[in-house]
């Protein structure tokens, strides 16, 4: 079983806790050590209870807040010799995301390949956005002047093949997100999709250069990411390479999923996440992170009649709550 710690001078680990978790979910095991907090046990009972529910069969991960520094080392003291325990100095939220999503089996060449992942999160922010428009982007693109969307480095692949030689084809996700691109797109869902391109689907993001650098701040390194119409994502995405690619489509309003729904017949999964919380007017709250207004409960109800399985899911940890008895 995995398990994780996170333990800290004062109350930083507690601190980080409703951060982690609106990343990660609630269901993972993972402990929150706070030391010298007046009201709380002492640094060394937090650790010892901490210890003896580790098993033999275990995977531990422990982060801490100082390379050196005096948790840090009663840490180090309490896991010497145990094998399964896993120490990492010196924390961040990318890192920390890194290493619980990067393997089932962690290895010391493993995490140290995760941390290096880690810290190219790492990054001078740039506010002129005049500086990188047309450049190049870490992944590859050059949108400043795109070709047609079927020639697009989102499609470039060649056709996933198994062993018998047939081609497989690879579901497209569709999700309902009114942030688009963001922390959860980029350390969560790329991750649990195995993403191999991005797509977002906004008329409002297609007309604006600004919106698009802004958007490509947070896609991961390695994966394409194209910012197009509705009309020319449709075009993508009925083009047959993209039923061989792993693609997560991104749009803003239910409304806008329907409008590809009705144009575009190989999306094996939509998934409305995070929608609502900026509208404004009368909303009916399905989820906490779902509430819609009766425009776009109608359009609900037509997008579960084309795709019956789709979900309301904020988080892959979520438990899918069927679209199909909110509309029935």
């Amino acid at each position: 079983m995995k398990k994780f710690a996170i333990a800290s001078h004062e109350k930083m680990a507690l601190g980080i806790q409703s951060t982690l978790e609106l990343f990660v979910g609630k269901d993972l095991d993972i402990t929150y050590m706070a030391a010298y907090v007046e009201g709380l046990p002492d640094i060394d009972a937090q650790i010892a209870t901490f210890f003896d529910n580790i098993h033999e069969e275990d995977q531990v991960v422990i982060f801490t807040d100082m390379f050196g520094g005096s948790v840090n080392q009663k840490i180090t003291l309490a896991a010497k010799d145990r094998t399964n325990v896993f120490i990492v100095a010196g924390f961040n939220l990318p890192v920390m995301i890194e290493i619980i999503y990067g393997a089932e089996i962690y290895t010391d060449k493993l995490l140290r390949d995760l941390l290096e992942n880690g810290r190219q999160a790492m990054q001078l922010v740039e506010t002129d956005f005049s500086k990188v428009s047309g450049e190049s982007t870490e992944n590859g693109m050059n949108e400043s002047k795109p070709d047609t969307p079927t020639e697009t480095n989102v499609l470039r692949s060649a056709p996933v093949q198994d062993v018998g030689g047939a081609t497989i084809k690879i579901p497209t996700t569709l999700r309902v997100d009114e942030r688009l691109i963001h922390g959860q797109i980029a350390m969560v869902w790329s991750r649990e999709l195995h993403l191999q391109g991005i797509l977002v689907a906004n008329d409002e993001a297609a007309d604006n250069e600004t919106q698009q650098m802004a958007l490509k701040m947070a896609v991961p390194a390695g994966i394409p990411m194209l910012v197009r119409s509705l009309e020319d994502a449709a075009t993508i995405l009925k083009d047959p390479r993209a039923q061989h690619r792993r693609l997560l489509v991104l749009v803003r309003t239910v409304a806008d999923a329907l409008a590809l729904a009705e144009r575009v017949p190989n999306m094996s999964y939509i998934n409305v996440g995070n929608v609502g919380k900026s509208v404004e007017g009368e909303k009916e709250i399905l989820t906490q992170f779902v509430m819609l207004t009766p425009n776009e409960l109608a359009s609900l109800k037509k997008l579960v009649a084309i795709y019956p399985e789709t979900a309301l899911q904020n988080l892959p940890s979520d438990k899918k709550e069927m679209a199909q008895s909110f509309v029935s």
